[in-house]
């Protein structure tokens, strides 16, 4: 079922409609001068990494269709400023644009091309052949369809026959031209292969253990229930909170069958609630392993939030359908399981899409990707026909997970030692069989299952830190740091149970989920890997949305901050490492033995697990924690060599529990004043600011000329060796302090209209409360006299 197809018309403008109607807007600056012709430029950044176990066959057919193809367009130096500038306040209590969320039009008129601009580029790829050119709303990119032949003939770069482990793709191996008119004004081309991005799920069928608590083997899998048992969702149910009127969004690049949802969530116990399916171009048909994913991220998102409105946007490209969710703005949690390792992706494309994710947090969109599943070694996937068991391309992260504009889910595997966490076996299955939150270590199966099998983590190569990304534990690389937080992700020890079409056996003559969570020969359905926490998560942030009134756009700086100052927010996980072998001699990998790469977990945050796993009860109850201090008095007056105080109260709000360290600093103006604020504060208390004034300065007032010469007299009287020029100095200031004219034979009172007067000093004190990476601050005014 699918539905909402893109227009494929003539290029799509549209009008500038705001809440008041449509009106004009001063449109972005024109960058395009004159006709599109002339001159060319080579595009780089633009060659997706072919895999090493590639082999090249030749030219593509010329009558190729490519489906779509997008012409991703730069902002300029001042937009780029002003968008991060903005999403920054957006986040920032007390800013006047405070979850102030944009709509796409808004985009458009802040951050897109000039409608010049797209008019002519439109005009010139329909000039090149191209058909179905179409802007996206917000003016940021331009799609179109063609033939490899119209793509050599328009950007200079033949497309090449890929096989892959039996499977045949096209690719482009060299980067494209463009005209010189556009130079500054194309950031990417994307769709000049079809490497499309892979999920990162792994599915456990026939001769698997069963769990969850099974009636069979006694063992135990994870049903949404038991999710909300070990991650504290339950009190969040309770109080009315179940996902109502917010709206998931999966990005998916495969149809799915909506009978899989409708049985998972019918064996799970969950009220009927069908995705929307929205097309994003042609219909990419169906994938099995595409078809899995998407079906495990639909179920599990609604799931978590049950009552949420579910959209599955479908494409031939799952960044594609990513990038249509965030253009047509059409949920507030963006789902993507799918990625690629930083340098196959390439960095213009990195570019474009990390725009797209920019734009998300713009509109408000919290976006939730997957860190991997093959631990420090994210480039290794796809290198062999089988999943690789060594490592031999160096460190490296997954990428949209590594971008800093979405949340980076990875990783933990359960960690049970003798504790009791599990409802024993009965005589049927029990669908809710977890008791409690279970303790967790990092996820690493590569030793059991003999392949790759772990949580990714580690330094972005490409992503430069975040501000928010700081706290204890953070590496002060510079660079983004992933995972942000984890969740249960081994499909050994205990996987996510699922209904998908191919059935639990491989094959769709043993449909998935007849009886409960069985299929027809009793098998399961089961997946792991970090795919599985993603929609999860999701769904926890619809809860927060409802919640909280409404979206909440990227939250991972409040996800550090509150790391900084809750004690129950987050899980700590620090045993376990996504450590994997590596060739002797590749990249990253040791000269010795033991011949390995990867993290390991750590207190605080760390590269394996992130932050930790949530509690979402307490996520909830603390998510708008902050504290204020008062002072009062807010204003003193202070004598010199004397002491005066205020009272700083410290107010907590939205579960804040602190502690609250405090420090001050006075202004330039109060030169020989001091200040302290001894003690911390728990939640809600005071502290004492103490500001001593020292000696202040006695300044002369009258005739400011004596008071200068009798200075200068004293000083040469005292570094001057030779006589006369000391006698000198000495009636210099004689004379200076007498007021006397000194050889004129004018003379006047001593001191005569000269007053001794202490000038008032004034200025503030400026008082910090620290609690983690939150502070605040208040003055208090100080006059010293």
């Amino acid at each position: 079922m699918q539905a909402n197809a893109l227009g494929s018309g003539a290029l799509v403008l549209g009008l500038i409609c705001l809440a008041g109607g449509c009106r004009a807007e001063a449109a972005p600056p024109q960058r395009i001068q004159g006709a599109i012709g002339g001159g060319v430029y080579r595009l780089p950044g633009n060659i997706h990494r072919i895999p090493a176990a590639a082999q090249d066959t030749g030219p593509a057919d010329p009558s190729l269709v490519l489906p779509r193809i997008t012409l991703h367009l730069a902002m300029t130096a001042a937009q780029k400023s002003d968008l991060q500038a903005l999403v920054r306040a957006q986040q920032t209590r007390g800013s006047a644009e405070y979850h102030h969320w944009l709509n796409p039009e808004q985009f458009a008129e802040r951050f897109g091309a000039n409608p010049t601009d797209i008019q002519k580029i439109g005009a010139w790829l329909e000039s090149q052949g191209f058909s179905d050119v179409e802007a996206s709303r917000s003016r940021t990119s331009i799609s179109f369809s063609g033939t490899a032949e119209q793509v050599q003939e328009a950007f200079g770069t033949t497309l090449h026959r890929i096989e892959v482990n039996g499977a045949v793709h096209y690719a482009n191996l060299k980067n494209p031209v463009l005209p010189a008119a556009l130079k500054g004004m194309v950031e990417g081309i994307r769709g000049l292969n079809n490497f499309h991005p892979k999920p990162h799920a792994i599915r456990k069928r026939a001769g698997f253990r069963p769990r969850f608590t099974s009636s069979i083997s006694g063992g135990t899998h994870l049903t949404p229930a038991d999710f909300a048992t070990i991650y504290d969702i339950n009190p969040i149910y309770n109080s009315g909170i179940d996902g109502t009127g917010e709206t998931i969004a999966v990005a998916g690049q495969s149809d799915i069958q909506l009978p899989d949802i409708a049985a998972f969530r019918t064996a799970a116990g969950l009220p009927a609630n069908d995705p929307q399916v929205v097309l994003a171009g042609d219909d990419p048909g169906t994938n099995s392993d595409d078809q899995s994913e998407s079906e495990l991220d639909l179920e599990w998102a609604g799931g978590i939030a049950k009552n949420a409105s579910i959209v599955f946007v479908n494409s031939n490209d799952v960044f594609t359908s990513m990038g249509y969710a965030i253009d047509n703005n059409l949920a507030n949690v963006l789902v993507i399981t799918y990625g690629a390792c930083e340098s196959s992706v390439g960095t213009a494309e990195i570019a474009s899409i990390n725009a797209e994710l920019e734009q998300a947090n713009a509109l408000g969109i919290t976006v939730v990707a997957a860190s991997g599943d093959d631990g420090a070694a994210d480039c290794d996937v796809g290198t062999n026909s089988t999943a690789p068991s060594v490592a031999s391309q160096g460190l490296a992260v997954d990428f949209p997970a590594s971008s800093p504009y979405v949340i980076a889910v990875g990783g933990t595997e359960f960690n049970e030692g003798s504790g009791a966490y599990w409802q024993p076996q009965s005589t049927t299955d029990i669908i809710s069989s977890a008791l409690s939150y279970i303790p967790e270590m990092a996820w690493n199966d590569t030793v059991a299952d003999g392949s790759l099998s772990a949580t990714g983590g580690g330094v972005s190569s490409y992503s430069t830190k975040p501000s928010w990304q700081a706290g204890s534990g953070v590496p002060a690389d510079g660079m983004r740091d992933v995972p942000d937080i984890s969740f249960t992700a081994s499909p050994d020890h205990d996987g996510y149970l699922v209904c998908s079409g191919d059935g639990a056996s491989g094959s769709t003559s043993v449909p998935d989920c007849t009886n409960g969570f069985r299929a027809a020969n009793q098998d399961l359905d089961v997946v792991g890997g970090t795919s599985a926490p993603v929609p999860a998560f999701a769904g926890i942030v619809a809860l927060l949305d409802q919640q909280s009134g409404g979206r909440q756009g990227d939250i991972d700086a409040n996800l550090y901050s509150l790391a900084s100052i809750s004690t129950d927010v987050f899980h700590d996980i620090t045993q376990g490492n996504n450590i994997v072998p590596c060739t002797q001699g590749s990249t990253n990998c040791p000269a010795t033995a033991p011949m390995q790469i990867g993290y390991s977990a750590g207190p605080g945050y760390d590269l394996v697990t992130g932050l930790g796993s949530v509690d979402a009860y307490h996520l909830l109850l603390e998510w708008n924690a902050r504290f204020t201090i008062t002072p009062d008095p807010a204003a003193l007056t202070v004598s010199p060599g004397s002491t005066a105080s205020s009272t700083i109260t410290v107010a907590p709000a939205g579960g804040f529990e602190g502690p609250v360290s405090f420090s001050c600093m006075v202004s330039s103006g109060l030169a020989n004043t001091t200040c302290s604020v001894p003690g911390t504060v728990s939640g809600s208390g005071t502290v004492t600011l103490t500001v001593t004034a020292g000696a202040t300065a006695m300044m002369l007032h009258g005739h400011a000329k004596w008071p200068f010469l009798a200075g200068l007299g004293i000083i040469l009287l005292l570094t001057w060796p030779r006589k006369r020029v000391r006698l000198a100095a000495i009636a210099l200031a004689c004379c200076s302090l007498a007021a006397v004219s000194c050889g004129s034979g004018n003379s006047s009172t001593p001191l005569q209209g000269m007053t001794l007067q202490a000038a008032a000093e004034s200025g503030v004190v400026t008082v910090t409360g620290t609690a983690g990476v939150m502070t605040q601050t208040a003055t208090v005014s100080v006059t010293v006299q």
